[in-house]
């Protein structure tokens, strides 16, 4: 986690050099508790951007062939920095379980729940797996989005990082079966994303 933390603040003067990024609502992030942090996903670097604001250490859900095509030291260092694999093909009860487990111990899991990288702001569609994880856990999700205008690894490229209210897991889901909770919990978390999408600069 030290190297984690040297990392971010090593890195973080010289991104306000290559980009010129604003963060606004990150007063709703909470600095306690189980958190599930939602957001499209625009660019490779999505992870330390979103990471930049929080006190906590953010760990992700990250496609396991990060992890398996890179080579020994791209595993480790990925580790290192917290992400964790998940399988995107099939039911993967082991990331699952990952996931459950840092939520469950106060903190902070990161998702983008598009599955991929979408290079321009399409509204946002999300995969139902953070739905489940919000109601097996109770963790509330925080919504976020990255807005920036065309192709985001430019240099100078204006970026604007935003936050929203945190979504209770009850408000989230509401009750009955769990395919009516993905349904609701689906349309709140692209109804909040895409709000804040609206809102560009």
């Amino acid at each position: 986690m030290r190297l984690y933390f040297f990392l971010l603040r090593f890195l973080t003067p010289f991104s306000r050099l290559a980009f010129r990024i604003r963060y606004q609502g990150t007063e709703h992030i909470p600095r306690e508790g189980g958190l599930i942090l939602c957001c499209n996903h625009r660019s490779v670097i999505d992870p330390f951007l979103l990471a930049v604001p929080f006190r906590r250490q953010v760990r992700y859900m990250a496609k396991s062939e990060l992890f398996s095509d890179h080579g020994p030291l791209a595993a480790w260092f990925l580790r290192k920095m917290g992400a964790f694999p998940v399988r995107r093909d099939k039911g993967d009860a082991d990331s699952m379980r990952a996931a459950l487990e840092i939520v469950e111990a106060g903190g902070v899991l990161g998702i983008f729940p598009q599955g991929r990288v979408v290079f321009d702001n399409a509204p946002f569609q999300p995969k139902s797996g953070f739905a489940l994880l919000a109601q097996r856990s109770g963790a509330p999700v925080l919504p976020a989005c990255i807005y920036c205008e065309g192709e985001l690894l430019r240099f100078r490229k204006r970026i604007t990082v935003r936050f929203g209210s945190p979504i209770p897991a009850a408000e989230l889901c509401g009750e009955g079966s769990m395919r009516e909770c993905v349904r609701r919990a689906s349309a709140r978390l692209s109804g909040e994303i895409n709000r804040l999408l609206e809102e560009k600069h």
